[in-house]
């Protein structure tokens, strides 16, 4: 058995706390026990009332309790929030405890527990609308997830985390770096949404209707967005991400020098050079 404090019931700790209670229902015993803490009361009275949550704090004026319950301490909010929490409330975990979570950047979070027992987990999972009314058990389920970890946390430690992630839906689990991981996440999620909403930003958008297939939908799926989240996550991440945008930026303009010049053969090249790349990393992907 193992107890779980989930910090933050919006879309993904409340997602969270319904896989690890679907694990419990599936399995022949119990393997969780779980708490929660969020300022929003009604997450808290729903996740009591459907029964997600064995114990949950609207406040944080029991977090001493809640702390010295949890084997696994995991906060499921923005950045800025999670590391306020570390700041002002890390000196009351014990050094038993394995401190974790979901946030999407993680450079500056692993440096602010440096003196912690820190097993970093980021699941790539998600929807267009967040909060706790969208979470859902399935969210996770055959996601990607990534883990990372510091010098005081053992190899039972991440062993643990590296569980949680399978018990919850997870398929495919790779070990990173703090700084790895913002440096991939920059490309994969952040410029992706930057794309999405760039494209919805287009001029010819609004008047697209009827002209549309389904490559626009699939290139703007993200692109309804929540601002107050992905504008934290990109500022926390501003170095690699505006990085990786010039990198796009870059490849745009070999199309538009293309066109410019009507040069049918670079075009051709850039599509077969991207056939190619495109070939090779489904290759590895199947592996």
């Amino acid at each position: 058995m193992t107890n779980i404090l989930v910090i933050g019931l919006g879309l993904i700790g409340g997602s969270l706390v319904k896989s690890l209670k679907s694990k419990n229902k599936n399995s022949k015993k119990n393997d969780y026990r779980i708490w929660a803490i969020d300022k929003n009361k009604k997450n808290i009275e729903s996740a009591l009332k459907d029964k997600y949550i064995e114990k949950g704090f609207y406040n944080y004026s029991n977090i001493k309790v809640a702390f010295d319950f949890a084997d696994i301490i995991i906060i499921c909010t923005f950045p800025s929030v999670a590391l306020n929490i570390i700041k002002k409330y890390k000196d009351l975990i014990d050094d038993k405890k394995i401190l974790s979570d979901f946030c999407g950047v993680k450079k500056d979070i692993f440096d602010s527990v440096s003196n912690k027992k820190y097993v970093g987990l980021h699941i790539m999972a998600g929807k267009e609308k967040g909060g706790y009314i969208n979470s859902s058990e399935s969210l996770f389920k055959n996601s990607n997830a990534i883990i990372l970890s510091n010098d005081k946390a053992k190899k039972e430690d991440i062993k643990k985390i590296e569980k949680l992630s399978k018990d919850i839906g997870c398929e495919k689990i790779i070990f990173s770096t703090a700084e790895k991981h913002d440096y991939m996440i920059a490309f994969t999620s952040q410029l992706m949404h930057i794309i999405a909403c760039s494209i919805v930003n287009h001029n010819q958008f609004l008047e697209s209707l009827g002209y549309e297939g389904n490559s626009l939908s699939d290139h703007t799926r993200v692109g309804t967005i929540d601002a107050n989240m992905w504008s934290e996550l990109f500022l926390y991440n501003s170095k690699y991400l505006s990085d990786s945008l010039s990198e796009y930026i870059n490849r745009l303009e070999d199309f538009k020098k293309a066109l410019d010049k009507k040069d049918i053969d670079e075009l051709k090249k850039l599509m077969i050079n991207s056939n190619k790349i495109k070939s090779k990393w489904l290759k590895i992907k199947r592996r």
